[in-house]
């Protein structure tokens, strides 16, 4: 199917150059993005999940920023 879209002078800059450094036309890299989109979807395990602090009475943890930062490893 083809389809024309309207993308702003920038972005299909950007595309361009994108698509010339990996060798690849622009529509590949959009049917590439659209696929992935699409299987990020259909894949629950892809989706990022807050993460989980034990607590050993649950609904009564008091947490401030340096506490959060204290027990989450952050990339």
């Amino acid at each position: 199917m083809r389809i024309k879209p309207d993308i702003p002078d920038k972005i299909h800059s950007k595309l361009l150059k994108k698509a010339d450094r990996e060798g690849v036309t622009a529509n590949d890299l959009i049917v590439r993005s659209i696929q992935g989109m699409l299987k990020d979807e259909t894949n629950p395990a892809r989706k990022r999940k807050p993460p989980v602090i034990e607590s050993k009475r649950p609904g009564s943890l008091r947490l401030d920023n340096a506490k959060i930062f204290e027990l989450i490893d952050f990339p």
